[in-house]
């Protein structure tokens, strides 16, 4: 979440929260924890990653089109902030 509410800042956090909740009623993403013992202070434990269907609806709707292209372009962003570097390192679901 910390990413997307630092990469948009003119969306508000609140307005970024409402609308991934409505892709989760949606059944477009998937919100996934971390285990209690793989939790670590200071480093984030939800995660939200794409389902099946919404893979599917994208692919449909040729929206995924760019997302080699928009990765590529997020990997050369020089100026991150500290706290999302930490963040990409972050121990993750499997």
């Amino acid at each position: 979440m910390y990413e997307l509410e630092e990469l948009n800042p003119s969306v508000s956090d609140a307005t970024v929260y409402k609308h991934i909740q409505k892709l989760i009623d949606a059944g477009i993403v998937t919100e996934v924890a971390l285990d209690d013992d793989q939790r670590r202070q200071g480093y984030p434990w939800k995660f939200y990653g794409l389902t099946e269907d919404g893979r599917e609806f994208l692919e449909t709707h040729n929206l995924l089109a760019a997302e080699e292209t928009l990765q590529q372009i997020y990997d050369t962003i020089a100026d991150k902030p500290e706290k999302i570097v930490k963040y990409e390192n972050a121990p993750r679901p499997d």
